[in-house]
């Protein structure tokens, strides 16, 4: 290459890098944040990232009723991003998300059948005067059993398919529909057959319903997501989540999880176990990809969501913290358990090494907040969901079970902890759960060599208590 050419190429570098720089300084959405002066006042290395929510002057708690606000989307409260992180969400076109920046959700909809069968963009489907046969299903299990009884089961034991049949509603003829790739809305379509005349059977339903298949069933995570789309796909058609049946259309066992659907819900049934016709009124399928899987950002419904979860498990409920000189730190601890049947064994990674260590450490370093160290996945679920209201800063190591951040209060804090694996790809799914969620996060990578199995992780007992210092210091201020 020549001078010439190599003084243009330079010159282009340093205008492209000048570019990205100045992107990221004026995008309203995201703030680079200076980690380097994160480090410094923490005097900790490998602190990696951290957002902080913005002060509201006038916050008051917030008591929903569904009849008062039915129909409407509520306004999400701006954050201040601050991540050292080039994109934390995409800027996708979601269907259900751009019906509701627009205020025109109910817009989006095809109507066919005459009015018995609505299409939502191919992300929602809604029927009316719908007869569900379910013997026209197939599937190796019943679902609901013990988890021991079923270890060994495959995923596609536990999968749910139907016939043409099971769906059955009065059109002439079914309209063309598309879905995404490998959606299982494409087989729910296929069991849909029609009808000329009246029901006349004998079994009626007129309270709404909605189906959905579950995914990972003993995954807090997922199980949250799972969680929300059906409450986003209930209020979205403008019913009570209380009021709404719900059909599990899988054959999982039974899980630790598995109430979060009552606690949320109507009545709860698995298609396993229903024998006989019914005939619905209205019914809905659950939109399967929602706004979080698809990283979006302005997520409606969460707080109302977070509402009903407290309020399912407890008289008395707010969404925010009360400003206290006592702390309760959650650490989340990571031990082998058995959850599904492709796990006999219970074996889980990313366990912590010197547990012990570390509690002693901060107990004494905080005399006046309280520390609970916990492995939570052996609470019923209702005693999960009371701990982490409670919770003011929840921290352990990267697993299912900081979920719960989506939980959170609000200015509430949580502290990820990671291996030094994960590096090189980090994992934003807590910290999307708490943009969503209204709280503060924090993170950190050990420097410790990575080890194959990532069964043990090491954390100097100081690291958690400097992180834990400046959430406690900053949590008056917000």
């Amino acid at each position: 290459m020549s001078r010439k050419k190599r003084s243009v190429f330079f010159i282009f570098i340093f205008a492209f890098t000048i570019f990205i720089m100045g992107m990221m300084r004026t995008s309203p959405e995201f703030h680079l944040y200076n980690h380097q002066l994160l480090k410094s006042r923490l005097e900790l290395g490998h602190v990696q990232n951290i957002f902080e929510i913005s002060p509201l002057d006038n916050h008051p708690n917030v008591r929903y009723n569904v009849k008062d606000i039915r129909n409407i989307v509520p306004d999400i409260r701006p954050r201040t991003v601050k991540t050292p992180e080039m994109k934390l969400f995409k800027k996708v076109n979601h269907d259900v998300i751009f019906g509701l920046q627009n205020k025109n959700w109910t817009e989006w909809e095809d109507r066919h059948c005459s009015g018995n069968f609505y299409n939502f963009k191919g992300s929602i489907m809604l029927m009316n005067n719908v007869i569900i046969d379910p013997l026209k299903k197939r599937s190796v299990a019943k679902g609901g059993e013990d988890i021991q009884s079923v270890i060994g089961h495959t995923e596609k034991d536990e999968e749910v398919t139907v016939q043409s049949g099971f769906f059955n509603i009065l059109c002439k003829e079914l309209p063309k529909v598309t879905f995404r790739k490998r959606s299982h809305f494409y087989n729910w379509f296929s069991g849909i057959s029609t009808r000329k005349g009246d029901y006349d059977g004998n079994s009626y339903d007129s309270t709404f319903a909605v189906l959905i298949r579950r995914g990972d069933y003993a995954n807090l995570y997922w199980t949250l997501m799972e969680l929300f789309n059906t409450y986003l796909t209930i209020r979205l058609l403008g019913e009570n989540p209380k009021t709404t049946d719900v059909i599990l259309m899988d054959a999982h066992p039974a899980g630790k999880l598995d109430n979060l659907w009552s606690i949320l819900f109507g009545n709860v049934y698995r298609i396993g176990h229903m024998k006989k016709k019914r005939f619905h009124k209205k019914l809905a399928w659950v939109l399967p990809d929602g706004p979080m899987s698809q990283y979006v950002q302005n997520v409606p419904f969460v707080e109302e969501f977070k509402y009903a979860l407290y309020q399912g498990v407890q008289n008395s409920s707010s969404l925010y913290h009360n400003c206290t000189e006592s702390q309760k730190v959650t650490f989340i601890l990571r031990k082998d358990y058995v959850a599904h049947p492709r796990n006999p064994k219970g074996k889980v990674q990313r366990k912590l090494s010197n547990e012990k260590e570390i509690m002693d450490y901060l107990v004494q370093k905080f005399p006046k907040a309280h520390i609970h160290a916990i492995q939570i996945d052996l609470l019923p679920i209702e005693e999960q969901i009371k701990l982490i209201y409670e919770t003011t800063i929840l921290i352990g190591i990267h697993g299912a079970g900081l979920g719960h951040t989506l939980l959170l209060r609000s200015g509430s804090t949580m502290i990820e902890l990671f291996p030094s694996s994960y590096k090189r790809s980090p994992n934003p799914h807590f910290q999307q759960f708490a943009y969503w969620a209204d709280v503060h996060y924090d993170r950190w990578y050990s420097s410790s060599p990575a080890q194959k199995s990532n069964e043990w992780v090491y954390v100097q007992p100081e690291v958690p208590f400097k992180i834990i210092n400046h959430a406690i210091d900053r949590f008056c201020k917000h």
